[in-house]
């Protein structure tokens, strides 16, 4: 497909992603904004293992090198209660949606690729979930609407916990109150009467195989393996975290973090770097130590460890707004939003529309969390 004069548009799957394995990584390793999820590492076991629904990678092409300028995944799917969109594939496992995009993409790139997503499924809305708020491409989406005749609607901006590195991050460190502080040093202690204890990262490749099959187990025995959630709950999740995972690790992309007691790892965090961003990606520990907090006491050795870390700018903790665990340990905000583009004649009342949906949607999810909570206890008792 020709977009321009110097730019084609190309649409693929993943079992078609091998002739532009090459031109991806490229762009992955220097784009814009990190997203490692949209990265091969990710998407190719992701799509392979975890996806049904019919998804597409997008991509434009500088005409002149054959190098990628942008690349995204899209699905057509429900986010509301109504209808199906055409969505950029961010969530559960991968809540980033910043798409792929040359460092000096204008906004005719960003414009492109939004044309081929709706050019293959059709439409004129696109949905961009987990978007960050802070940073380039965001304001490079804010000049495609100003410039090109797409219309921007922002819906459910929220705050997750982060963390600055340098003097901002220390200082944030610092911030956790001294009656929590102290707290969480005599656990540690009560930790280490039962058994030696240990802080430490795993970085190499061989040891994070070792270490991840060893997390997959902690998790399975926790509350996530209860209710089937747990990577190792099904074995196509398993699957794709663990070749999601040694793929970063063979890149020099992963770490992870433990909490040791006798030599057996009873909190682990899996930790990915993107240049000089870093994600805390899943955690688990023990429940029988509980109350001595073995995920906060990793949780907290990893910020100490990301501020060692050289060349980093920020941890991400890719958590749940207001999460009880990691806000109050990590100080910093990571801004994000849903956001919805729409064109044409009748864009704004698809943006209306698709906002009151969604809106919908998270109503009813109150609705049904709620439910759950009241029903949970007797069940419990029962």
């Amino acid at each position: 497909m020709t977009t321009g004069n110097h730019m084609t548009a190309t649409v693929f799957t993943a079992g078609e992603a091998g002739p532009h394995l090459g031109a991806w990584h490229a762009l992955a390793d220097q784009a814009l904004e990190p997203n490692p999820f949209f990265g091969p590492e990710f998407l190719l076991p992701y799509l392979r293992h975890m996806e049904r629904e019919d998804v597409v990678i997008a991509a434009i092409r500088d005409a002149a090198d054959d190098t990628f300028l942008a690349l995204a995944p899209f699905a057509r799917r429900r986010e509301g209660l109504l209808a199906r969109r055409v969505t950029m594939l961010a969530g559960e496992y991968g809540p980033l949606g910043a798409p792929l995009l040359a460092p000096d993409a204008d906004p005719q790139v960003l414009d492109a690729l939004l044309e081929a997503a709706v050019g293959h499924f059709g439409g004129r809305l696109v949905a961009l979930p987990y978007l960050r708020t802070d940073g380039p491409v965001f304001d490079l989406l804010q000049d495609v609407c100003a410039q090109t005749g797409w219309r921007l609607a922002r819906d459910n901006d929220s705050l997750r916990a982060g963390h600055a590195t340098g003097a901002t991050g220390h200082e944030q460190y610092r911030l956790l109150g001294t009656r929590r502080r102290k707290e969480l040093d005599r656990q540690f202690r009560r930790l280490g009467d039962a058994g030696a204890t240990a802080l430490a990262s795993v970085t190499d490749s061989a040891g994070i195989a070792e270490a991840f099959d060893r997390f997959l187990e902690l998790e399975a025995a926790g509350w996530k393996g209860r209710r089937g959630t747990a990577l190792a709950s099904e074995p196509s999740r398993a699957a794709f975290a663990r070749a999601f995972v040694q793929g970063m690790a063979q890149a020099g992309k992963a770490r992870i973090d433990m909490l040791t007691q006798d030599g057996v790892a009873v909190a682990m965090l899996v930790m990915l770097r993107d240049r000089d961003r870093v994600f805390s990606w899943k955690i688990a520990f023990d429940e029988a130590r509980a109350r001595l907090s073995p995920g906060a006491q990793v949780t907290r050795y990893a910020m100490r460890r990301n501020l060692e870390e050289a060349g980093l700018a920020e941890a991400d903790s890719l958590a749940i707004p207001d999460h009880p665990m990691i806000t109050p340990l990590w100080r910093g905000k990571v801004p994000y939003a849903r956001l919805v583009v729409a064109r044409g004649p009748l864009a704004g009342p698809a943006l209306a529309f698709a906002r009151a949906d969604l809106a919908a949607r998270r109503g009813l999810h109150r609705i049904a969390k709620a439910v759950l909570r009241r029903l949970r206890p007797a069940a419990e008792a029962t």
